[in-house]
């Protein structure tokens, strides 16, 4: 998917599976080995069809080179594995998952999230699934969230280059709009809330 842009797919097991923007999935025209394996870079929500004798799982690799796999039978999860992030981060929504990296392996619960990183595997127990599945239904969410991770999402949606030319506000920030606003109108918000923000062309140049 290029930035700016979503797309859905149904797989020939029946998968459902969302790509957020500059996302990519990669799988087979058809499952025929004892497993369903598929690819993901980015981010992307798989509800996954329910076949017991044949697992489904998805291979990630971070920016870092760390690799890893999440093994399912049926479920709902979401994986953001963007290489600009610090770390790949599955979030499961309904049913059970495992995370297998680093020579361990770790089950979710519903609300857990796992983040892969250089350090290992951490498993968060207190996840906003709204906030993480927000994307799906069309929004920006945050939830005290410091400025240049709200900027990348800003910036694989919108398709811009943002600078930082000084740190800008320390406050984190909360809120829900909609990913349909014009960039203008999100512009404004920012610095409503004391971001000065500079545009030339398709870059987006955050002040002191």
């Amino acid at each position: 998917t290029p930035k700016g842009g979503q797309y859905q797919v149904t797989l020939a097991d029946g998968t459902k599976v969302w790509l957020n923007a500059a996302s990519s999935l990669r799988f087979p025209a058809a499952f025929m080995s004892k497993e369903r394996r598929v690819e993901v870079s980015g981010e992307a929500y798989f509800e996954v069809a329910k076949n017991n004798s044949k697992p489904f799982r998805v291979s990630i690799r971070s920016a870092a080179g760390e690799v890893g796999e999440v093994e399912v039978l049926g479920t709902h999860f979401n994986i953001n594995a963007y290489d600009d992030e610090a770390g790949i981060k599955t979030t499961l929504v309904e049913g059970a998952v495992k995370i297998h990296a680093n020579q361990s392996t770790h089950e979710l619960a519903p609300g857990q999230q796992a983040e892969l990183s250089a350090n290992g595997i951490a498993i968060n127990r207190n996840i906003d699934l709204s906030q993480v599945v927000a994307w799906r239904e069309g929004y920006f969410q945050f939830n005290n969230t410091e400025l240049p991770a709200l900027m990348r999402q800003v910036a694989r949606w919108y398709d811009v280059d943002v600078v930082f030319k000084g740190r800008g506000p320390a406050d984190a920030f909360s809120g829900r709009i909609s990913r349909n606003v014009p960039l203008q109108s999100l512009i404004k918000v920012l610095e409503l809330n004391d971001v000065k923000v500079q545009i030339e062309g398709r870059k987006l140049i955050i002040m002191p």
